[in-house]
């Protein structure tokens, strides 16, 4: 219903869920998608006045205290020299060699140009020479030397915890504004974007970052939206951050250790500083949300030409705009292209599968063309959906083969102009006689699956269940197995009603044999509430439901008490088997 050929970023702040949605539409379709819940809030980017817990030569790395339950993970490449336990005229010496050298070259453009969930990436110290000084800095001493237990430390979160892993640190600092990414305690001064490619505005704004006068041993590089600002503009945001640096260091030294010293920016303006620009409408659904930009727009971008507006419509904002059904595919492992074809993505624990199919795709004039012109297609929506799902690692593209070369090197191209204007890191390589392309990218977000699904009760989180014939056929291998060990009882089974019905339906003359060879009765009773691949087997009447085990670990348990066991010594199982000596000696007589 939005008009198209529109810039909007939409904003829902659903106050009965608790949760925070933002979404940038380009012609009607998303283009990036956030959203974060009041009671998980993202901590990348939070800075904390720590202490080493632990050090551990071993791992190159310290663990740390800084006020969760779990220990962070600090490594000792990532400790500024400024915290090493050495004279403070070694440590000027080694800042002088460093200054000395080339490495104020330009800053690392992908640090430059994300957002506040990866700005913490070791800044420029992997740009250029800088990386090669920096590790033999770090050869020159040991850490049990230089870092001691109970030392305070004022580090930055790079990585939340995932699983049984602790969050990860930095102590190089990085503050991320608009236009500006400030490091306080960098050995480099930073530099432009290399996204920026103008050669022209690369020296404009080299300029101005050489009339900023900068505190010793700090950085500053001017993010690829910084493009075309003028010098106000960038000094603006330069001295917004530098007067928030000075507000955390006074706050260092009044806090208890450990502590948080300095949240990062929520999702709304997060999603305000990097995504809005003058083309840029901002519809904000919920009166809080729209307050909080309004503030954020008075107190922090002051001189901007921000245009929002409060939503007031009954239909809920996203599907107005037709977002929400466009959000759901996400959850969908399958894509559909406007021609025909499809993509298949597959999570797994190591790497993202993604199949390119061609699908009902046809009108072309040869299986090549149409093979070509799917991967073409594909190029653009694969970019997209990694983007907006937030699938980092190792992803393997498994295109329709191609065997001409030109078409080859020409999807290459298409993917990597797809990936421009990715705020991780994203490595290529070029698609093999296999049809297969790997890249990898960096991890900026969590993925959407991981943060807003759970594992299925039935499947275990593999996506698929054994069939009926499968479960059944275990089932009946069981009960062989006990039968023949305890005769002439009687054995009750619970399982899921479709199981049930399967036995019915297809093994009845196969229970009765086992009924009859071993002289046991069998009593079924169905239970929906059990997992599909799980059963109960006992002897009896004696039937527990909290003894429900999987199927791959039913085992084979059967219960008797002291006068069972003496029965089945003397009774039944006795005249069972001479009843049967005797059948055997009057046929071979006869």
């Amino acid at each position: 219903m939005a008009n198209s050929g529109k810039r909007l970023l939409l904003i829902e702040n659903s106050i009965c869920s608790d949760e925070v949605r933002v979404a940038l539409s380009v012609n009607n379709r998303v283009v990036e998608f956030e959203q974060e819940f009041k009671e998980k809030r993202q901590l990348r980017g939070n800075i904390y006045i720590a202490h080493v817990k632990r050090v551990e030569p071993s791992l190159q790395a310290v663990f740390i205290e800084y006020g969760k339950n779990k220990q962070g993970f600090l490594s000792f490449s990532e400790i500024s020299p400024d915290y090493f336990n050495i004279s403070e005229k070694e440590k000027e010496a080694f800042f002088e060699s460093y200054s000395s050298g080339d490495c104020t070259e330009e800053g690392n453009g992908a640090s430059a140009n994300t957002s506040s969930d990866s700005t913490t990436s070791r800044s420029v110290n992997e740009s250029g020479n800088g990386f090669v000084r920096e590790v033999s800095l770090y050869r020159r001493y040991k850490l049990q030397d230089v870092i001691s237990v109970n030392q305070k430390i004022l580090v930055q979160l790079t990585k939340e915890e995932r699983g049984n892993k602790g969050a990860s640190f930095t102590t190089y600092i990085t503050l991320v504004g608009r236009y500006c990414v400030f490091m306080p305690n960098s050995m480099s001064r930073g530099g432009v974007s290399r996204r920026i490619e103008d050669i022209n505005v690369r020296k404009q704004l080299k300029d101005i970052l050489n009339s900023i006068e900068l505190p010793k041993r700090s950085g500053l590089i001017v993010r690829t939206v910084g493009s075309g600002k003028s010098k106000k503009e960038i000094e603006q945001d330069y001295n917004y951050l530098s007067s928030l640096w000075q507000n955390i260091q006074e706050n260092v030294s009044s806090v208890n250790v450990p502590s948080l010293i300095y949240n990062e920016a929520d999702l709304i303006m997060k999603s305000i500083r990097d995504f809005c620009s003058n083309d840029v409408e901002v519809v904000i659904s919920g009166k809080e949300a729209f307050e909080t930009v309004r503030q954020y727009a008075r107190n922090v971008l002051k001189g901007s030409k921000l245009r929002y507006r409060l939503y007031r419509g009954f239909v809920p904002i996203f599907t107005y705009y037709g977002i929400e059904d466009q959000i759901s595919e996400l959850y969908s492992n399958r894509v559909k292209l406007p021609s025909g074809g499809s993509l298949i993505i597959t999570l797994t624990e190591a790497f993202v599968s993604i199949d390119v199919n061609s699908g009902k795709m046809t009108g072309e004039d040869s299986i090549e063309e149409t093979a070509y012109r799917t991967n073409m297609e594909a190029a653009p929506e694969i970019s997209r959906q990694v983007n907006l799902r937030g699938l980092s690692g190792l992803i393997v593209v498994d295109f329709i083969d191609m065997l001409k070369y030109q078409y080859c090197r020409a999807v290459e191209s298409a993917i990597r102009q797809a990936f421009k204007d990715d705020k991780a890191r994203v490595q290529f390589s070029y698609i093999n006689d296999f049809g297969l392309m790997v890249f990898s990218r960096q991890r900026i977000k969590p993925n959407i699956q991981e943060i807003n699904t759970t594992e299925c009760l039935h499947c275990k989180g593999i996506g698929k269940v054994k069939s009926n014939e499968v479960i059944v056929a275990s089932i009946l291998r069981d009960l062989q197995y006990v039968a023949i060990r305890n005769r002439n009882r009687s054995f009750d089974l619970v399982a899921h009603g479709s199981i049930i019905a399967h036995i019915f339906n297809n093994k009845r003359d196969t229970v009765s044999t086992i009924e009859r060879e071993f002289n046991i009765k069998l009593n079924v009773s169905a239970d929906s509430n059990l997992s599909i691949d799980a059963f109960i087997l006992k002897r009896g009447d004696d039937v527990n439901l909290n003894d429900c085990k999987p199927l791959q670990n039913s085992g084979y348990k059967i219960e008797t008490s002291n006068n069972e066991r003496a029965d089945n010594s003397g009774g039944l199982q006795s005249n069972f088997w001479l009843t049967k000596w005797l059948s055997r000696l009057l046929s071979s007589n006869s």
